[in-house]
């Protein structure tokens, strides 16, 4: 059995942006946030990279926040439930199959990666991603631009809907 479950979640501007002037908020609306708590509530540990620890509002998280970073400076300084790493994504993820404490030895680990392109990127690359959770404003752009279709060629669609101009993608890890 796979001890750790790796999901992920990310917004994107129609033109593959995923920030505006710095952060993911503006991209955002609603519903794509009272998705984005749906999946944090199925979550034990949220991983994000330094530069998403810089820019965007983690001082409080509902259950741990793994930051992997190259940087030296504690982050979140504020986040008592905080941790900073500098491993490679495939070591943090051996170190969470280890040392994270769970229920029971029969349930995988649910880790949700709320990074950015440059992190999550990296993570698929290297086959660490289970499910991708993708969102996109179909009417949005903003600038930190990715492709859509680097980002998800290793997996396949398995659901899409369209509401209030935001589309919602779920896809999973090609076998």
């Amino acid at each position: 059995m796979n001890l750790v479950k790796v999901s992920a979640n990310l917004i994107v501007g129609s033109d593959g942006s995923t920030s505006i002037n710095g952060s993911s908020m503006g991209l955002s609306n609603d519903e794509d946030r009272r998705r984005f708590q749906q999946l944090r509530q199925k979550s034990d540990l949220i991983v994000i990279g330094g530069n998403t620890a810089r820019r965007e509002p983690y001082k409080r998280t509902p259950v741990p926040l793994y930051i992997l970073t190259h940087s030296k400076i504690k982050l979140q300084p504020k986040n008592q439930l905080a941790k900073q790493f500098q491993l490679t994504p495939s070591e943090l993820i051996a170190e969470v199959a280890k040392d994270f404490k769970r229920n029971s030895e029969q349930v995988p680990i649910n880790v949700l990666i709320e990074s950015g392109p440059k992190l999550l990127l990296a993570m698929i690359k290297e086959s660490l991603v289970d499910e991708l959770y993708l969102t996109v404003s179909l009417s949005k752009v903003g600038d930190n631009r990715i492709s859509i279709e680097e980002l998800t060629k290793s997996f396949k669609l398995i659901n899409k809907e369209i509401a209030e101009q935001y589309e919602f993608r779920h896809y999973k890890k090609l076998s």
